[in-house]
C-alpha cells in the first residue's frame, strides 16, 4: 500500500471519529491504535503505554502548561482584568474610541499574565463588552474588538500555545517565548492604530443606536428634549424615594436593598481601582518574563513564580474563597489533564507516522517538487489556517506538526520562526467565521447576536492577516530578542 493511500485512511479514520463527537486527543488515539493494528503489528500498540508513561512521567516540560494555567485561572477569577480595564479606561477612556483603546490595551496586559486566548477574551469581555454598548458603541464593534484583543492571549508570552510547540518540536522554550513579546506588541499596537482610524472614518461605531442609526449627540439635544428628559429623571428619583419610604415588608425591604448593595460594591470596585491596583499585576509580569529573559530561572522556575505571584495577588486583595480556590484547582486540572491527553496520543500518532516513513516520505516530495520556500509556507498557513478554525491551537499544533516538522527543517525554515507563524495563524483562525473558537465564546459571554460577533471580527482578520505577512516577510522581528539574549538563531 503506497505512504499517499495510508495518509488518507489515516485522516479518514480520524475525521469518522471527531464526526461521532469523540474529541480531538481521542480521535487521534483511537487512529493511532486502529493504524499500528493495521500495517504494524499488534505488538507495537504497546508503545502507546510506554509513550504515555515517558511523557506525563519524565517530561519536566508537561509542568510548564499546568502552572501556567492555573497562574491564569487564579488572576481570572480573582477578577485583575477588571480592574486593569478600569485603570485603563480612565487613562484612554476620554478619547474618541477610548473605551475600544482600552479594551485592546488590558487585553495585551492580561494576556501577559494569561496565556490563553480564550481565557483572555472572557475575562476582559466580561465586563468591556456591557461597557462599550452602554457608552453607544456599536455592538458587533464591541465584541469584535474583544474577539481580536484576546487572541493576543497565545502570542504575548508566557503563551501556553508556545510551551506546547516547544515540547513537539524540541525547541527552546524561553526562546519562543521571547520571540512572541515583540510581534505580540506590534500586533496590539496595529489593533489600536486601526481603531483609531476607523473610528474617525465610520462615527457610528461609537454613536450607535439599536436601529443602526447615528445617536445624537448631547449637544444637539434641543431645550425642550433635554428638559423632558430632566422631569423624567427627578420623576423616577421622586417614585424610588416613595416606595422606599413606602413601609413595605421587611423581607420586601431586604431583598431590594441586597441588590443594589452587590451593584454597588462591584461597580466601586471598578471605581476604586487604581494604578496602584495594578501595579502587582505589573510587577508580576516583570518576574516571569524577566527571570526567564535576565538567566534568573528556567521556564519551569518562572511559571512556579508567576503562581506563587498570583495567589499572593488575589489574596493580598481580599478575592480569595473557598469557592473561587476550588473553581482555580478544577479548571487546572480540566485544561491541563486535557492537553497532557493530547500530548500522548498526539506523539503516538506521530510514531506511527515516523515508524510508516510517511513525513520524510512528504518532507522528499515537498523539497524536491521546485517550489520556493515562500510558496510552501504559503501553502501551510492555509492549512494552518483551515484547521485553525475548526479545532483549538493545541489540537491543530498537535495534529499537523508530527507531518510538517521534517518538511520544515529540510527547507531550511527556522523553527523559532515558524512557531510564531504557526501560533498567529492559529491566533487569526480564532476569530475567523464561521466556526471561530474566541466568536462562541464572546457569544456565550454577551447578548450580541452571532451576525453581529462575526461583523465584527471580519475587520480585524484582515489587520492580523496584515501583521502575518509583515511577520513572515520580515523574521528578524520574532528572532531580534532571542538573539539579544545570546542565543543563536539563525
Amino acid at each position: 500500500m503506497g505512504q499517499g493511500l495510508m495518509l488518507l485512511i489515516i485522516f479518514a479514520i480520524m475525521l469518522f471519529f471527531m464526526f461521532l463527537g469523540s474529541s480531538v486527543f481521542s480521535s487521534m488515539g483511537f487512529t493511532a491504535i486502529i493504524g499500528m493494528t493495521i500495517w504494524l503489528g499488534i505488538r507495537t500498540v504497546s508503545q502507546f503505554g510506554n509513550i504515555a508513561y515517558t511523557q506525563a512521567s519524565f517530561n519536566e516540560n508537561q509542568l510548564i502548561a499546568p502552572m501556567f494555567i492555573m497562574m491564569s485561572e487564579f488572576l481570572s477569577q480573582g477578577r485583575v482584568a477588571e480592574d486593569i480595564f478600569a485603570v485603563l479606561n480612565r487613562g484612554v477612556g476620554k478619547f474618541k474610541g477610548g473605551l475600544a483603546i482600552a479594551t485592546t490595551l488590558a487585553c495585551t496586559i492580561f494576556a501577559a499574565l494569561c496565556g490563553s486566548s480564550p481565557a483572555t477574551a472572557a475575562s476582559i469581555g466580561r465586563i468591556s463588552i456591557a461597557e462599550m454598548t452602554k457608552r453607544g458603541y456599536a455592538p458587533s464593534f464591541a465584541v469584535g474588538t474583544v474577539a481580536a484583543g484576546g487572541t493576543l492571549g497565545i502570542m504575548i508570552p508566557p503563551s501556553i500555545t508556545f510551551c506546547l510547540y516547544g515540547i513537539l518540536t524540541e525547541t527552546s522554550i524561553v526562546q519562543l517565548l521571547m520571540a512572541g513579546f515583540i510581534p505580540g506588541l506590534m500586533l496590539s499596537a496595529f489593533l489600536v492604530l486601526s481603531i483609531i482610524i476607523r473610528v474617525r472614518v465610520t462615527p457610528n461605531l461609537i454613536d450607535y443606536q439599536a436601529g443602526g442609526v447615528a445617536a445624537k449627540a448631547p449637544a444637539e439635544l434641543s431645550f425642550a428634549e433635554a428638559r423632558e428628559i430632566i422631569g423624567d429623571a427627578k420623576a423616577a428619583i421622586a417614585a424610588e424615594q416613595a416606595e422606599k419610604s413606602g413601609g413595605a415588608g421587611a423581607s420586601g425591604q431586604q431583598a431590594g436593598a441586597q441588590l443594589p448593595q452587590d451593584t454597588s460594591a462591584q461597580e466601586d470596585g471598578g471605581k476604586k481601582a487604581t494604578i496602584f491596583t495594578i501595579i502587582p499585576a505589573l510587577v508580576l509580569i516583570f518576574i516571569v518574563l524577566g527571570s526567564m529573559y535576565l538567566g534568573w530561572a528556567t521556564t519551569i522556575e518562572a511559571a512556579g513564580y508567576g503562581v506563587l505571584g498570583a495567589f499572593i495577588i488575589v489574596l493580598a486583595q481580599r478575592r480569595m474563597t473557598g469557592k473561587l480556590f476550588s473553581t482555580v484547582l478544577l479548571n487546572t486540572a480540566r485544561t491541563g489533564t486535557m492537553m497532557i491527553f493530547l500530548m500522548v496520543c498526539g506523539y503516538t500518532m506521530s510514531y506511527m507516522i515516523s515508524y510508516l516513513g510517511i513525513a520524510t516520505t512528504i518532507a522528499n516530495a515537498i523539497a524536491g517538487s521546485g517550489l520556493s520556500k515562500y510558496m510552501i509556507l504559503l501553502l501551510m498557513t492555509v492549512l494552518w489556517f483551515v484547521l485553525g478554525c475548526l479545532m483549538d491551537p493545541a489540537s491543530m499544533l498537535i495534529l499537523t506538526v508530527p507531518f510538517l516538522i521534517e518538511t520544515l527543517k529540510a527547507i531550511g525554515f527556522n523553527m523559532v520562526h515558524i512557531g510564531v507563524l504557526s501560533v498567529l495563524a492559529a491566533q487569526i483562525a480564532m476569530i475567523t467565521p464561521p466556526v471561530g473558537m474566541n466568536l462562541f465564546v464572546l457569544k456565550a459571554n454577551s447578548n450580541v447576536s452571532m451576525g453581529d460577533v462575526i461583523k465584527g471580527a471580519v475587520p480585524y482578520v484582515l489587520i492580523l492577516l496584515f501583521g502575518y505577512v509583515v511577520l513572515a516577510a520580515v523574521p528578524d522581528i520574532s528572532l531580534f530578542l532571542p538573539r539579544l539574549m545570546g542565543f543563536n538563531v539563525r
